[in-house]
Formats: structure tokens, C-alpha cells, sequence
């Protein structure tokens, strides 16, 4: 037979077991939390623009320096010539025996032009709500009043 003293033991056992298990499936559910991919998920449905692309110009600049070559050649007789040709200034000169060679390269500059698509992040700053915080307000105040009734 059951009996009064053997009743208590029973039950303290059982409401410890069901607290332990209580305690162990709310850790479980604690430590589960959401991933990245399902807050990505969420982010898109609400604002699909956060996808759009942003194209880029990239402009890349370069710039030569100035090339002089100077060369001699002996001769005679006094002549000068004057070469130009693509921005490229030959001047030969022939005074009796010497030949002097002039060459001056203009610096040059080259553009080169890359468009990046980038991906484009938009921030967006997140409102509260009055009513959210009224609501808070007043559930607070219901539970303090109900707390106080109760311990009356």
C-alpha cells in the first residue's frame, strides 16, 4: 500500500525530473539559434534592392617620360635636317665632319578605362514603434498591479 510518507519522495522525484527536463530543452533551444543564410533570407524578402549592383568607372592613367638619344657621326659639309613624325622630333645636324642626332620623345599618357560591377549595400536605419513601447508600458503596469493583488 501507498502511504503518506512514500508519496512525497515520489513526487519531489518527478517534479525534479520533469524541472531537469524542462531546463535541458530550453538550453537546447537556447543554443539553436539562427544562421547567417536564414537572416540573408529575411533581409532580401524584406528589401529586394540590397542585390542591385552598382557599376564603377575605373580610370587608370599613365604617363611616359621624356627619351633623349644624342649620337655623333663625322663628315664634311654643313647640313640640318628636321624630322617629325607620330610626336617624334628628329633634328640631324652635319657641321663638316661632325653629324649630331637629336631625338626627343614627347611624354605620352594612356587612359585606360575598366567598369566593376560591385555589389551595392544599402543601410537602412530601423524605427521603433510608439505603440510597441506603450505596450510594454502598460504590460508592465498590469503585471505590477497584478502581482501586488495577488500578494494581498
Amino acid at each position: 500500500m501507498i502511504t503518506q510518507k512514500n508519496v512525497k519522495p515520489v513526487v519531489r522525484k518527478w517534479v525534479s525530473a520533469v524541472i531537469r527536463a524542462v531546463l535541458i530543452v530550453g538550453l537546447l533551444f537556447l543554443t539553436q539559434g539562427c544562421g547567417a543564410k536564414y537572416h540573408l533570407k529575411r533581409a532580401i524578402a524584406k528589401d529586394p534592392t540590397i542585390l542591385d549592383s552598382v557599376v564603377l568607372k575605373v580610370d587608370t592613367t599613365i604617363i611616359t617620360q621624356i627619351e633623349e638619344v644624342r649620337d655623333t657621326l663625322i663628315l664634311r659639309e654643313i647640313d640640318t635636317i628636321t624630322l617629325e613624325r607620330n610626336g617624334v622630333r628628329i633634328d640631324l645636324r652635319r657641321v663638316y665632319d661632325t653629324i649630331e642626332v637629336d631625338v626627343q620623345c614627347p611624354p605620352d599618357t594612356i587612359r585606360i578605362q575598366k567598369e566593376i560591377r560591385v555589389p551595392q549595400v544599402v543601410y537602412k536605419e530601423k524605427s521603433f514603434n510608439k505603440w510597441l513601447i506603450s505596450i510594454l508600458i502598460m504590460s508592465f503596469f498590469l503585471s505590477t498591479f497584478g502581482l501586488i493583488k495577488l500578494l494581498k
